[in-house]
């Protein structure tokens, strides 16, 4: 084959593979577009035609994901809050029973009972972690979490008064017992030389002391009503 030749096939052989590669890229790019799908809105309907799942966007041209049952109930949601993500659960009636989302501190997932009322909550606050139990009125009556200086845990009435709680404070523990009127009635943690209980009476006034002294030695003090001492032991 003379040099001429051989120039001649190279550089057709190389126009080929060029047409080929450029040509093959257009076709993958056009069918990439195409694969490619931009609506605000896109509706998916069953067998009966009944709108079952929707994606969109809200007012706040966030997106939003809706699924509806065979009945066109919205039972679960997806979309943003004004913290992040948001998911929520509705029963068969439509009726919000569960939400899980971000919050202003980290996470929170919350549990509705089927009249909508709020009756469990997990969630984050400034200290840490904290959850939450009502009743079906919706006053919480327990619920532990975290302070600034540790662990909290409470009990409430069925009004959603604290009657007991047990702290951590600047020192050490604390624990409290109050009546219905909010009053602590029994307090238990550290005192200044080691364990202490006061007694209160109706009002929260202590009326009664039981600790250990500065030399180690048991202590007994009790008040009367406007907490002047009326009894020393020793």
């Amino acid at each position: 084959m003379k040099a001429f030749e051989r120039i001649f096939l190279y550089a057709l052989l190389a126009i080929l593979i060029f047409y080929v590669f450029l040509v093959g890229n257009k076709v993958e790019s056009q069918v990439a577009i195409q694969e490619e799908i931009r609506a605000r809105r896109i509706v998916i309907v069953n067998n009966a035609g009944q709108e079952v799942v929707e994606l969109s966007t809200n007012n706040k041209n966030n997106g939003v994901v809706q699924i509806n049952n065979k009945s066109g109930t919205l039972v679960a949601y997806m979309g943003t809050g004004e913290d992040g993500g948001i998911i929520g659960i509705a029963n068969k009636s439509g009726n919000p029973i569960a939400r899980m989302g971000a919050g202003k501190y980290s996470g929170t997932i919350g549990f509705k009972n089927k009249d909508g009322t709020l009756v469990a909550y997990m969630g984050a606050n400034e200290d840490g972690g904290i959850m939450n139990v009502a009743n079906k009125s919706g006053n919480i009556i327990a619920y532990m979490g975290a302070n600034e200086y540790g662990g909290v845990t409470g009990i409430a009435n069925k009004d959603g008064d604290t009657v007991a709680d047990m702290q951590a404070n600047k020192y050490s523990g604390i624990m409290n017992v109050a009546n219905k009127d909010g009053a602590h009635i029994v307090s238990m943690g550290e005192g200044k030389y080691g364990g202490a209980m006061a007694i209160g009476n109706k009002d929260g006034t202590p009326v009664a002391r039981i600790g250990s002294n500065e030399y180690d030695n048991g202590l007994i003090i009790v008040c009367n009503k406007y907490e002047e001492v009326i009894v020393r032991l020793p």
